[in-house]
């Protein structure tokens, strides 16, 4: 492992794109500051991963601890950058996270890297918890943690902000990573 260090707070998706960009590994493995992989974590995805060539990446469950309806764990684990380990081609092929301004001020890259991830590559899950998301002031627990109460039929009804924007420079990016993603997989755009 190696800190990379980096000159101005460009967000997360920079971060993380960069930490790949030095990477020399076949596999990538992605932690924020407020979290924490459990000794179990890195050991269990990667004897996933050497076991069968078909996933793309595989991911566990996390442990979050706070009040919250058992609809969301499911939602937070297929979501979360912390708790998997995906194949460096696979991250390459669906152009990393996206690091756009807009991006970085609504920290939602995460979700977008998933999708993509989801809708291009087979992928596993591994149903133990190798790691832990901690509220702090800001982040996307913190900011959910009305919705996460709820029952996920309850806060389709509510119209509860749940904190995630979609300004139209991201609804672009979106639109261009879907549209490559489509074209990966042979689709007419």
């Amino acid at each position: 492992m190696r800190l990379i260090v980096c000159a101005e707070n460009s967000g997360p998706g920079f971060a993380r794109n960069e930490g790949v960009r030095q990477a020399v590994g076949t596999f990538l493995f992605f932690l924020d500051a407020d979290d924490v992989f459990y000794p179990n974590h890195i050991h269990t995805c990667l004897a996933a991963l050497l076991a069968d060539d078909s996933p793309g990446y595989v991911f566990t469950r996390m442990k979050i601890d706070m009040p919250m309806h058992p609809d969301w764990p499911p939602s937070l684990d297929e979501s979360c950058p912390i708790n998997f380990c995906v194949r460096r081609v696979w991250h390459d092929m669906i152009q990393g996270f996206a690091e756009g301004p807009d991006f970085r001020t609504y920290r939602t890259e995460d979700t977008l890297y998933r999708m993509c991830l989801r809708r291009l590559v087979k992928h596993q899950k591994i149903d133990v918890v190798t790691c832990e998301q901690f509220i702090s002031p800001g982040n996307a627990l913190d900011r959910q943690r009305a919705k996460l109460n709820m029952s996920k039929a309850d806060w389709g009804r509510s119209g509860l902000d749940d904190g995630f924007v979609l300004t139209p420079q991201m609804q672009a990016v979106v639109e261009a990573r879907l549209a490559h993603i489509a074209k990966l997989q042979g689709a007419k755009i």
